[in-house]
């Protein structure tokens, strides 16, 4: 995966970000979630394509510059666009063709996008298109991914021999090697729902853009050129998928949080084996402040729920415990080591200032800060690390104020 795009990355003299300018000219949705996206130049794939980063936890665009480079402008734009549709279309998760032969949900996904009616008209001769080549029996334009997948196994079982091969040379052009959840670990897996999420993010980002404006007094972008009901169907797969469990989205938040803490160094050389080279090793720890609230309304059901969690992210992640009211009882806080059970001690009785906790942080070398609260104060100083609120329903139902660019979780 990851150590395939890195080994691969190359010097490039081709710049993806000059075709993104001139798309957000009249297709804004693309140029919008293209912006929230990192793009890599690889030599390790011979066109384009989506792929999975564990390391960043989250999917980026990757293209063989020496490819797009060779394309006319039309097409360049076209090969974003098409890569663009599959992440917005949810084809990167490979959900709900999972169950398929890998070569047949490759080729109903790209048949489903470059026969959309703003895509078949500018698209290369080398790419998949209902009505040629081993398709000509397929005539319908504009389907769903499913729905060329029935027809693709159709084919199949009368004709197997046109469909030998993994689709790469029938017009399969890009890469889809990375997606789906198969063969995951459930760490990986975990990985790759967070990246799910983030996805989700991005496309909500990019389509309120498109309806609303930025939220600064800027005109609605529009859509472009993708219709009425791929708009539709866009929306939907945001609202009905990559939905995480609580434990899943603290999780994000700490993972995040290991990425920003990421170091590397040179290993020593092994005396043993002095042929050996000298390697890189990365270090994936973050020291991540816990502050509690001392209010009664905090209970110890809600406390013993997240360190239960904390302690399976225990092996990327350290936690220092941070008891607070109106200010820090600096004598009470402790480092959190995995299985230790501590009763909920009240230390502090005054007033809860979410400033107390904010500085203490601040001034000290934390990569994330979650708050356990009932959120029943004023909105405190800025975080330098990255915050997230943790509190109950009643809690957010009653909150003093709502997080601006950060992240509340509550728990039933």
């Amino acid at each position: 995966m990851e150590c395939e795009i890195i080994q691969g990355m190359i010097e490039e003299n081709y710049k993806v970000d000059r075709d993104i300018y001139h798309l957000l000219k009249d297709e804004p949705f693309f140029a919008l979630l293209s912006r929230q996206l990192d793009k890599r130049a690889v030599d390790s794939i011979p066109t384009a394509g989506m792929r999975y980063n564990s390391d960043r936890l989250q999917y980026e665009m990757i293209y063989n510059p020496k490819f797009m480079d060779g394309l006319s402008k039309t097409h360049k734009k076209w090969v974003i666009m098409h890569e663009l549709y599959h992440a917005s279309l949810g084809h990167c998760q490979h959900r709900t063709l999972e169950d398929l032969d890998r070569q047949t949900a490759n080729m109903a996904m790209d048949l489903a996008i470059n026969s959309l009616s703003n895509m078949h008209g500018n698209a290369p001769d080398f790419v998949l298109m209902p009505g040629r080549g081993m398709f000509e029996r397929i005539q319908s334009m504009g389907q769903a991914s499913e729905w060329y997948a029935r027809r693709i196994e159709q084919e199949k079982s009368i004709d197997p021999d046109k469909f030998k091969g993994d689709g790469e040379g029938n017009g399969q052009f890009d890469d889809h090697s990375d997606f789906g959840q198969g063969g995951l670990s459930d760490e990986d897996q975990m990985g790759k729902q967070i990246a799910d999420k983030k996805m989700e993010e991005a496309i909500s980002k990019a389509a309120n853009e498109c309806d609303f404006g930025d939220g600064k007094g800027g005109e609605p972008k529009g859509w472009g050129s993708v219709s009425y009901e791929v708009k539709q169907k866009i929306q939907e797969a945001v609202r009905n998928r990559f939905k995480l469990s609580p434990k899943k989205v603290l999780a994000s938040f700490i993972k995040a949080s290991v990425a920003a803490d990421k170091k590397t160094s040179v290993t020593k050389r092994n005396r043993r084996l002095p042929g050996k080279k000298f390697g890189r090793r990365t270090q994936h720890r973050a020291n991540i402040a816990i502050s509690i609230d001392q209010s009664g309304s905090v209970s110890d059901e809600l406390l013993s729920k997240v360190f239960t969690w904390l302690s399976e992210f225990a092996k990327f992640a350290t936690f220092t415990v941070v008891p607070f009211d109106h200010q820090v009882f600096e004598e009470k806080v402790y480092v959190w080591k995995k299985g230790e059970k501590r009763k909920k001690e009240r230390v502090l009785y005054g007033g809860t200032c979410f400033n107390a906790p904010t500085e203490f942080v601040n001034k000290r070398n934390f990569d994330g800060h979650i708050v356990i609260t009932d959120m029943m104060a004023p909105k405190p100083i800025r975080s330098k690390s990255q915050r997230m609120w943790l509190t109950d329903k009643y809690g957010s139902r009653c909150s003093y104020f709502k997080p601006v660019g950060e992240r509340m979780l509550v728990l039933d």
